[in-house]
């Protein structure tokens, strides 16, 4: 039994996996008021039904001022093989492994600040899905033209298959008397300093 097989298995867990906005106030409508439409940027391509047994081993990087229990219920982790291939990347370019993982994951500054890392280990049985990344179009934090990010797909040294893990918010909430609450265990976490996450960043 997985922990969060009921949300895993509603129909907008996959549309999240792959950077689908479901939200109603943000979907393209006609005159009527008829959804025509959704946004879609990020995410992944083609998402796989994945399982993470029980002692999985993740690291996710979320915002710098999110609190850790609300950071360990966010849906996007990689794997420990796709973080080693981050901190490979890292030392060859010499970059800081949180601007590795913007650069291969595709996270512009707008979206995060990349400010907190965390391993976990999987505490309870989960589902996930399992994807490349896909390429990202957002507005530019100033306003002026938008940011446009690439995945690397095609080159070996930098194809990332990331996770996004539905429902670890509402599994959460069923176990608010764990000091975190959640169905992963935090091993550690690490602060970063937002001119290392983004050294190396510029806009085109």
């Amino acid at each position: 039994m997985f922990a969060n097989d009921r949300e895993f298995h509603q129909p907008t867990s996959r549309l999240w996996a792959m950077g689908v906005d479901t939200r109603a106030e943000n979907a393209v409508t006609d005159t009527r008021g008829n959804v025509l439409l959704h946004a879609q940027t990020g995410g992944m391509i083609s998402p796989q039904r994945y399982e993470l047994p029980r002692n999985t081993q993740l690291y996710r990087f979320a915002s710098g001022s999110a609190p850790i229990p609300r950071a360990i219920t966010g849906g996007w982790w990689v794997a420990e093989p796709e973080f080693e291939k981050l901190t490979r990347f890292a030392q060859v370019h010499d970059l800081h492994v949180a601007m590795a993982a913007r650069y291969l994951c595709c996270v512009p500054p707008e979206w995060s600040d990349m400010g907190l890392l965390m391993r976990v280990r999987v505490e309870k049985p989960l589902l996930a899905y399992r994807g490349l990344g896909n390429s990202v179009v957002v507005p530019k934090s100033d306003g002026l033209g938008h940011v446009r990010m690439e995945p690397n797909n095609d080159i070996a040294a930098r194809r990332l298959h990331q996770l996004f893990i539905p429902g670890l918010q509402e599994y959460a909430a069923k176990t608010p008397e764990q000091v975190v609450p959640g169905a992963l265990a935090l091993e550690r976490y690490w602060k970063l300093e937002s001119a290392d996450t983004q050294r190396g960043w510029f806009y085109l």
